[in-house]
């Protein structure tokens, strides 16, 4: 038995009362919650995509739901919620502790990413409230500074005020009509984290955006560089992975290795600035034949849920089994770290030295 929802509009005045119905269902335990259509879409990416409040909450409830599914353009419901503007149901998803805010999609936006490109100012504020990664960068190596910066019009929906924004524009000396703008909307992300200085892939900085030399210099003054933890001298433009945290000028980054992080002392798997090869499936193929059984160490520090794999615990094809917890960890993971340099230190903090072996021939 499954829950499944069209997408015709047809159906969409109904839902309501679909509801009212499917509430008072006795759901079995076989009861398919998450089941796609041709596009991968499944009854929660339309329900989030719809704004349907009471769907999206009945099918949260549910213990076999899975918030994190994506649809074949990579988007999540938590993605869908956020095109449409759908602010109450992006709050219903934000409340769920299994929602993960950093999954990209194909056009490689984080949904904080999404949520700027749109301008929506209210599920901003909730996303960078739940702790979304206020550095993540989309495939050009646009930051959310970026994107803020690029914007022609003006953001909108604020739903709760936002006293920030006045100060903002009192400090950048802006009238109330560009309360909204652009570069109010950055200096209101750099204040939660967003890096100024942080260089896209053809290295401009958001900063290089703005033509007006007194916004920069301004801006310069709110929001000065970070000095590089190290020699506490040039300018950190490195920063660590997964935790994010700029810590490293170029200099000392190409001399020093770190295991964690200095700063929140998180498990370093690599640096931003270093190009390590992109993986792809046929290495985790090969990685898996050496792994054999140890698989699940290696799920450990790559942050994999075991649990939530459909592997059968008596079978014995190990190469199967640790095929698909990398794999999971491969489609799921940030891009930036979907990387040789990722999955070799969690090689080594697992002691698989054969399938290190392995994994270092393939990147030669």
């Amino acid at each position: 038995m499954f829950l499944w929802i069209s997408t015709s509009p047809p159906f969409e005045q109904h839902l309501e009362a679909l509801f009212h119905i499917v509430k008072r269902i006795v759901m079995p335990d076989d009861f398919q919650v998450n089941p796609r259509d041709e596009d991968g879409q499944t009854p929660l990416h339309c329900a989030c995509s719809w704004g349907h409040l009471h769907i999206v909450n009945l099918l949260l409830g549910h213990n076999g739901i899975d918030a994190n599914v994506v649809n074949k353009k990579g988007d999540t419901p938590l993605h869908e919620a956020i095109q449409k503007r759908k602010y109450k149901v992006v709050c219903a998803m934000l409340n769920q502790d299994s929602v993960n805010l950093e999954i990209v999609n194909k056009e490689y936006r984080t949904p904080l990413l999404e949520a700027v490109s749109n301008g929506h100012l209210g599920i901003i504020q909730r996303l960078i409230a739940r702790g979304a990664n206020v550095n993540a960068v989309n495939n050009e190596g646009n930051t959310c500074l970026h994107l803020a910066l690029k914007r022609e019009n003006n953001f909108h929906s604020e739903v709760e005020h936002m006293t920030m924004l006045d100060q903002f524009c009192k400090d950048l000396k802006l009238g109330k009509k560009e309360r909204y703008s652009g570069v109010v909307v950055a200096s209101y992300l750099a204040h939660h984290g967003a890096n100024f200085y942080c260089k896209n892939k053809i290295g401009r900085t958001p900063l290089d955006l703005k033509e007006t030399e007194n916004f920069k210099k301004t801006l310069n003054m709110l929001f000065r560089p970070t000095q590089c933890r190290w020699c506490q001298e040039n300018m950190a433009t490195v920063t660590l992975q997964p935790c994010g945290d700029l810590v490293l000028c170029e200099n000392c980054s190409s001399e020093m290795t770190f295991k964690r992080c200095p700063m929140c002392r998180e498990y370093t798997l690599s640096k931003s600035e270093f190009g390590s090869p992109v993986l792809k499936e046929r290495d985790l193929l090969r990685v898996a034949k050496r792994l054999g059984r140890d698989w699940w160490q290696v799920a450990i520090f790559l942050g994999v849920d075991t649990t939530k794999l459909k592997i059968d615990d008596e079978s014995i094809d190990a190469v199967k089994q640790g095929y698909l917890m990398l794999y999971e960890w491969f489609r799921n993971c940030d891009p930036e770290t979907r990387t040789h340099a990722t999955l070799h230190a969690a090689l080594e903090e697992a002691e698989c030295v054969a399938a290190m072996e392995c994994l270092s021939l393939d990147a030669k």
